[in-house]
């Protein structure tokens, strides 16, 4: 068998997860998408997902296609559960709960879904001989564990279509208006992410053709190009969407010093940057005007991740003469800010649009070479309405 007849299962593997995901209706569609396509794929009898508790959705284990009998109930213990998070590869008979009812021997390749660093889940490949799962395999394997991980935080992060005004809120509660304006920003982030991820899964789904074209003429080298430029493609739209999803996890209205504190602590976690932070702020804005500084600030360090090529970034936050001032500085390759193209890839119009909506001053410091700031400053007693 050629190298291009090896290649093109897995190929036409990705684009066909690829295309059901992108129909997939909720977390449990997706789950079981990945369920067949890897199973076909790798010649399994079948597939057993476990959820962890780390998995936000209340699912039951799920199963595709041909599995021994199992307990359910004893899936979900913690004994078993803490198995499973260290089984590779069993025999029937041994301490896998999958097998050991079989009737006659088995295999199990066992493969996490990871979900905002953390294993929130186990799919368990079942056969009937022993795989021989080679390098190729794995790497398929691991870029559709990434990508359906993608699209169930992406599901996960979809607010409902509509917010509902009921009028009753506890006591301390957000006044009304400000409570919808945060409500609001925060589905607009989560449509982001969808549409990010669709739009990614939309061009890996072109490529992947591309590359089927080329390896039917013979040309591999150019189909390992493409598929090598889609697997960083990939990388980067996880590191988007992990990012996004961290942003919208704390909520806008804690305080924002703190906020700052764990926006600084993730984005080191997940860009390996050394982060310095400087925070001195006991000053707390209405919750309307926190989210657009917070937002501010996300889109800062989002395009340190992306385009700065930084090893080193400074958050510093304190009060002065009757404002409050935001930093994020970088050590980065900087850019021209007059470059009306650097203006608009970076979104530096958004970003000021924003500061400007709740009456704060947005200035950029850069030059080629020499890393760029980002500055804020807004009066303390800033009071524009929602």
């Amino acid at each position: 068998m050629t190298e291009s007849d090896s290649a093109r299962p897995l190929l036409q593997a990705s684009l066909s997860l690829a295309a059901s995901l992108l129909e997939a209706v909720d977390a449990e569609s997706s789950l079981r998408a990945f369920m067949r396509v890897c199973s076909e794929t790798l010649g399994a009898e079948g597939c057993v997902f476990l959820p962890f508790d780390e998995f936000s959705a209340a699912l039951p284990p799920l199963t595709f296609g041909r599995v021994p009998a199992f307990d359910a109930d004893a899936l979900s213990r913690p004994a078993w559960r803490q198995a499973c998070k260290v089984c590779e590869t069993r025999r029937s008979g041994g301490d896998c709960p999958l097998l050991e009812r079989s009737p006659e021997p088995g295999f199990v390749r066992c493969l996490p879904l990871r979900s905002r660093g953390r294993e929130a889940g186990l799919f368990s490949f079942v056969f009937s001989a022993e795989p021989n799962l080679d390098a190729p395999v794995e790497r398929f394997l691991a870029d559709a564990a990434i990508l359906t991980a993608l699209a169930l935080e992406a599901e996960r992060s979809q607010p409902p279509h509509s917010i509902p005004d009921t009028g009753r809120f506890q006591p301390g509660a957000l006044p009304q208006a400000e409570t919808r304006v945060i409500l609001q920003e925060r589905a607009r982030l989560a449509r982001e992410i969808h549409d990010g991820l669709a739009q990614t899964l939309a061009f890996l789904k072109i490529e992947i053709g591309r590359a089927e074209n080329f390896l039917a003429e013979g040309d591999s080298g150019q189909a390992a190009r493409i598929l090598k430029n889609s697997s960083r493609t990939l990388g980067d739209a996880y590191l988007d969407a992990r990012q996004a999803i961290e942003n919208l996890r704390r909520a806008p209205d804690d305080r924002l010093e703190g906020w700052l504190a764990q926006a600084a602590e993730n984005f080191a976690a997940l860009s390996g940057l050394t982060v310095e932070t400087h925070l001195q702020l006991s000053h707390d804005f209405p919750a309307h005007v926190q989210v657009q500084l917070i937002r501010i600030v996300q889109e800062a360090l989002t395009n340190v991740r992306k385009h700065a090529r930084a090893r080193c970034v400074r958050i510093a936050a304190w009060e002065e003469d009757g404002e409050a001032r935001i930093e994020v500085q970088d050590d980065g390759c900087g850019f021209r800010p007059a470059d009306p193209l650097a203006a608009a890839r970076f979104g530096l119009r958004g970003m000021r649009e924003r500061a400007e909506s709740v009456g704060a001053e947005f200035q950029v410091v850069a030059r080629p070479n020499g890393g760029t700031v980002i500055r804020l400053s807004i009066p303390l007693k800033a009071t524009v309405e929602p």
